[in-house]
């Protein structure tokens, strides 16, 4: 089982930048509205800007 922990941050890119020094990871993905880190196959570690969980939720 693969669990996915999402993080509603202000800004993407900076948050991203950040993670990628404290975690010493790459993103695997990097797109407008979402950034993702994979921790071997067990853990995706997902950067989502806040304004993003609005029009999800409504």
């Amino acid at each position: 089982m693969r669990a996915h922990v999402i993080l509603y941050v202000q800004d993407q890119s900076r948050s991203s930048a950040f993670y990628e020094k404290v975690l010493v990871f790459r993103l695997r993905l990097d797109v407008p509205g979402m950034s993702e880190f994979e921790f071997g196959e067990e853990c995706v570690l997902g950067l989502m800007p806040a304004s993003g969980i609005k029009r999800l939720l409504g």
